[in-house]
C-alpha cells in the first residue's frame, strides 16, 4: 500500500509543475470541457473513456454555472488534492478508487509532452469527481448499510448544507484540506479510531505481537516462559507499560494482573486479572484482524456519528452493553443480554418516550405457538405455573383446563397469552419503551445468572438489563419524587403503571466491534451476528464506475 501511495503521489505531482494554461490555451479547455458536459448531459452521463463519472449531474451543473472553466488551474488546490485523497487511506477506505490510475495515465502524458487539451480536459473532470467521492464516501460512507443486512435501520446521513458552495468557496480560498476535515464524523470516537488505525498498522510493520502458546489458565503468582510471552504481548498495545519491567520476567506479578484487567476490560471480558480461554483466545488474535475491525467501524462510524444528539442512550448489541451519553460523557453503563444469533437484535434508532412498571408480557405469537404451545399439550397447568392466563380472540380471559390444546398448532392458534405482573415476569419489573417497527424494547429480567457470562446472546431480540434502577433514576432525573421508596410503592401495588418521560431520549441499537473512548484508548467486540466480512468485502473491493457499453 506504501508503495502504491507513493507512486500516486510522484504521478500526481507532475500536475502541480504542469500549468495547463502555459501547455495548451485555455479556451481550447475549456471547449472540450463543454463538449463534454453537454454531451453527457445528452446521453444520460458524463464520460471519461469508457466510464461514467459517478456524479455526473452535479458536476454538469458546477461546470455549467462557472462558465466550463477549469477547477484544478489553481497549484495549491491540486497540491491539497493530493494530501486530500491520500488521507482516504487514513480512514480506512481505498485511494485507488477515486480515479488514480486513470489520472497517473493522463498525467504521464503531461510529463511527455503529449498532452492535448482534451487530455487537460479529462484531468479536470476527473479530480472534480474523484473528491466528489470521497466527500461521497466521509459523509455517507462507501457501503449502504441497508445493502448489507435488512436488520440495519438507521436514517441515512443528511447532505451538509450548501455543499457546493463551500466547495467553491475552498477552491477560491486554497483551503480544501479545511473543508474536507469537516466532513467526516467529528466525533471523538472516530477520531480516536483514526489514530488507532494508524498505530495498529504502525505496530503491523513492526512485527505484530507474539502469540501465547497454548496452555493452562495463566494468573497471579505463576512462573512459567508463556507469563514471559504475555508480558511481552501486552507491552506492545500498551496494556503493560514499558516501564513496569519486572525483575523475573516469568513471573505473573501485580503488575502483570493490573495489565490483563485493563486488557479485558478493552475486550468486554470478565476483568478478573486472569488469563483464561477468553482472554487467551482475544490476545492470540492476529494483528491484521484488529486493522480490520477498526477499519470496518469507522466505516460504521460514518454512516450515523455526524448528526448525534447532545443526550442519547447507545446499545452496542456486540459488546452487550448501553450507555447513556451526555456531552460526550458516560453518565450510565449497563451490561445487557441481546437477541439470540438466530433472532438478531435488529439495528436501528427510536425515541424513547415512556417506561412501564410492573409490566405485563403479551407472547409474540411465534414464542406462543413454537414454544408455550408444546408445553400446553403436555401440561395445562403451565400456565398457572409461569402467572400467565390465556385469552380468545375478544379478550376474555379462558380456562386452560377447558381447551384441547392437541388441536392447534402453530398455524392454527387463535388465542393470546399473557404474563402478569410480578417479580418473576419475563419483562422483569420494568420496560422502557421506543416505539419502533420491530417491537423491540429495553427491560428488566428476573434471571440475573446470564450477566455473568462473557458472551451473552440469549434472548428474541430485545435488550435485557441488569443495571434497571439506575437507568429509571437516570431517566427521570427527579430524585425527590423518583426514589426506591416510590418505586417499591409502586411494585407493592401490582398495578401495571406508565410513565411518561418528560424529556425523551433518543436510542441507538447499533452493532459495534471496535471503537474508541475520549483517553483514545481501543475497544473490540466479538463480531457475533458475523456482520464484519460482508462490510469488509465492500471495503476492499474497487469501486465499480458504470462503464460505457
Amino acid at each position: 500500500m506504501r508503495l502504491l501511495l507513493l507512486s500516486v503521489t510522484v504521478a500526481l505531482s507532475v500536475l502541480i509543475t504542469s500549468s495547463a494554461a502555459n501547455a495548451q490555451n485555455i479556451e481550447e479547455i475549456k471547449t472540450e470541457i463543454q463538449e463534454r458536459i453537454e454531451n453527457g448531459i445528452q446521453h444520460g452521463g458524463i464520460t471519461v473513456g469508457d466510464i461514467y463519472l459517478f456524479n455526473s449531474t452535479n458536476m454538469a451543473r458546477y461546470y455549467i454555472d462557472n462558465g466550463f472553466d477549469p477547477i484544478w488551474e489553481e497549484e495549491q488546490n491540486r497540491k491539497d488534492f493530493i494530501e486530500i485523497l491520500l488521507g482516504s487511506h487514513d480512514v480506512g477506505l481505498l485511494p485507488e478508487d477515486y480515479h488514480q490510475a486513470r489520472i497517473r495515465e493522463l498525467v504521464n502524458k503531461v510529463a511527455d509532452g503529449t498532452a492535448t487539451p482534451d487530455v487537460y480536459a479529462d484531468i479536470d473532470l476527473l479530480m472534480t469527481d474523484a473528491i466528489t467521492l470521497y466527500a461521497n464516501h466521509l459523509i455517507y460512507g462507501k457501503t449502504r448499510q441497508s445493502d448489507l443486512r435488512m436488520t440495519w435501520d438507521v436514517p441515512e446521513n443528511p447532505p451538509p448544507d450548501n455543499l457546493a458552495e463551500l466547495f467553491e468557496q475552498a477552491l477560491s480560498t486554497d483551503d480544501l484540506i479545511t473543508l474536507f476535515a469537516a466532513l467526516g464524523p467529528q466525533h471523538f470516537m472516530y477520531k480516536n479510531l483514526k489514530k488507532g488505525l494508524s498505530e495498529y498498522r504502525r505496530l503491523a510493520e513492526s512485527g505484530g505481537w507474539p502469540r501465547i502458546p497454548d496452555g493452562d489458565t495463566l494468573k497471579m503468582g505463576m512462573k512459567n516462559d508463556r507469563v514471559a510471552v504475555m508480558r511481552a504481548r501486552l507491552m506492545i498495545t500498551g496494556d503493560l507499560a514499558v516501564s513496569d519491567v519486572a525483575e523475573d520476567s516469568k513471573l505473573f506479578d501485580d503488575a502483570l494482573e493490573d495489565a490483563v484487567r485493563r486488557f479485558q476490560l478493552r475486550h468486554y471480558l470478565t476483568q478478573d486479572g486472569v488469563a483464561g480461554k477468553y482472554t487467551l483466545a482475544r490476545m492470540n488474535d492476529p494483528i491484521d484482524k484488529r486493522i480490520d475491525q477498526i477499519r470496518i467501524n469507522l466505516e460504521r462510524s460514518r454512516w450515523v456519528m455526524h448528526e448525534l444528539e447532545p443526550d442519547f442512550l447507545v446499545v452496542n448489541v456486540a459488546g452487550f452493553n448501553i450507555r447513556r451519553v451526555t456531552d460526550d460523557e458516560v453518565v450510565y453503563y449497563s451490561p445487557v443480554i441481546v437477541g439470540k444469533t438466530y433472532h438478531e437484535s435488529p439495528i436501528f434508532k427510536a425515541r424513547m418516550q415512556y417506561l412501564v412498571v410492573n409490566p405485563t408480557w403479551t407472547l409474540p405469537y411465534s414464542i406462543a405457538t413454537k414454544e408455550t404451545l408444546p408445553k400446553l399439550q403436555r401440561d395445562p397447568g403451565y400456565l398457572a405455573d409461569k402467572n400467565m392466563i390465556i385469552m380468545d380472540r375478544s379478550g376474555k380471559t379462558l380456562d386452560p383446563y377447558t381447551i384441547d390444546f392437541s388441536k392447534y398448532s402453530k398455524h392454527n392458534f387463535p388465542f393470546t397469552i399473557r404474563q402478569e405482573p410480578g417479580p418473576n415476569n419475563a419483562l422483569g419489573e420494568v420496560k422502557f419503551i421506543f416505539p419502533n417497527p420491530y417491537s423491540v424494547y429495553v427491560h428488566d429480567t428476573p434471571d440475573r445468572s446470564l450477566f455473568s457470562r462473557e458472551e451473552r446472546a440469549f434472548s428474541h431480540g430485545c435488550i435485557r438489563l441488569q443495571n434497571t434502577w439506575d437507568l429509571l433514576m437516570s431517566l427521570m432525573d427527579e430524585p425527590e419524587v423518583w426514589n426506591m421508596d416510590k418505586i417499591n410503592e409502586i411494585l407493592a401495588s401490582g398495578k401495571t403503571t406508565t410513565v411518561h418521560l418528560s424529556d425523551p431520549i433518543d436510542v441507538l441499537i447499533l452493532y459495534w466491534t471496535a471503537g474508541a473512548d475520549k483517553e483514545g484508548r481501543i475497544v473490540f467486540s466479538e463480531d457475533i451476528y458475523q456482520r464484519d466480512p460482508a462490510i469488509l468485502v465492500k471495503l476492499d473491493e474497487p469501486w465499480q464506475y458504470r462503464t460505457v457499453e
